[in-house]
């Protein structure tokens, strides 16, 4: 796993680690179904959650931004 201060970031390497958690997450559709998914995910821990919602969810620019790291780690992650 790649050193992050991004705690939230940090965890969703974490998940998309297993092959089998990577599968169900690319099968989600939407924006919110994918964040539904990580924000219930059992290694998502309270900080993280919060940190996703200041940091990533209050503005459509940073949703942009989060959409990008996300498949950037989901591509990492396959490889």
């Amino acid at each position: 796993m790649a050193q992050n201060s991004d705690r939230f970031l940090s965890k969703v390497e974490l998940i998309m680690d297993s092959p089998t958690e990577r599968n169900k997450f690319k099968q989600l559709s939407t924006f919110d179904d994918k964040i539904a998914f990580l924000r219930g995910h059992f290694i998502m821990d309270e900080m993280s959650i919060r940190l996703l919602e200041r940091k990533y969810l209050l503005n459509e620019s940073n949703r942009d931004s989060l959409v990008n790291q996300l498949e950037d780690i989901v591509l990492r992650s396959e490889n």
